[in-house]
Parts: structure tokens; C-alpha cells; sequence
């Protein structure tokens, strides 16, 4: 997939960083980090049925000046605003790039995960908010109908 498909599939926040201290001329001098992420489901509507395996999809692009570690690995997801207990995410099944430890300006990383039915046992309003270190995706909603 294509940086501009990527940026097509998602609503997306930038979230600025920069170095901190009380040195002004520090903090200009060090070039600032600039995280865009997102993160999507494949319809806004999907049947109970389907709620068994539910595709989600997560991005992160570097807009900054720098290269850095984007934080996705140590990043949590909140299913109407908590963290399921029992679900982690895990990078690395399959080939790894060093995106995930370190991303170049320019670069974006995505990847997806299966959210399973233990997660949306009956219909309704459901949202997702993913949020790492460096980074804040946008809170997305879908709903779940009978």
C-alpha cells in the first residue's frame, strides 16, 4: 500500500513532540518530531455475525524532521475507553523492518489485527482510541448491528 492510500484510508492527528528542557535555544537547535497516526476498521456497520473477527488497521507516519522510534510496539488500545485485560498487541510475527524501532522522516509503518468477539458480545456503539509514546490516533466509532 501507497503513503497516499494509507493517508486516504484514515482520519488522522498530528501529534508534535520536542525535546524538553528550559533551554530555549536547545529545543530549537534539536529538529522536532511530528507522529501522524490512525487507525481504521473496514466498515462503520458490521453485522453480529461478523463481529467475530473484526479487522483493525493501524498507521503511523513520521512527518518530522527526525528519525524516531514511533512507539507503536509499547502502544495501547482502548475499547470504549478501556484497555482490555486480556489482549496485547505483538510486532514481529512475519519480516520486521527497523520502522518499528526506527522510523525516517518520510516513512510510515502499518499493520493490522484480528479484535475477536470477546470484544463486541452484543450490538451496539463501539469505539477504539490507540495511543503510544510519541503518538494519538483519532477515536473511531463502528457500530455493531444484530
Amino acid at each position: 500500500m501507497k503513503l497516499a492510500e494509507v493517508l486516504a484510508l484514515f482520519s488522522m492527528i498530528a501529534v508534535a513532540t520536542s525535546s524538553s528542557g528550559q533551554d530555549k535555544a536547545a529545543a530549537h537547535a534539536s529538529p522536532k518530531v511530528k507522529l501522524w497516526a490512525a487507525i481504521g476498521v473496514t466498515r462503520p456497520l458490521i453485522p453480529l455475525s461478523e463481529a467475530k473477527m473484526i479487522q483493525v488497521s493501524f498507521a503511523v507516519v513520521n512527518d518530522g524532521l527526525a528519525t524516531v522510534n514511533p512507539g507503536a510496539d509499547s502502544s495501547h488500545l482502548y475499547i470504549n475507553g478501556v484497555e482490555p485485560i486480556d489482549w496485547y498487541l505483538v510486532l514481529g510475527n512475519g519480516p520486521r523492518t527497523t520502522d518499528f524501532t526506527s522510523l525516517a522522516p518520510g516513512k510510515f509503518i502499518e499493520f493490522g489485527a484480528l479484535l475477536g468477539s470477546s470484544y463486541f458480545t452484543k450490538p451496539g456503539i463501539y469505539s477504539l482510541r490507540w495511543e503510544g509514546p510519541n503518538f494519538k490516533a483519532p477515536e473511531i466509532t463502528f457500530r455493531v448491528m444484530p
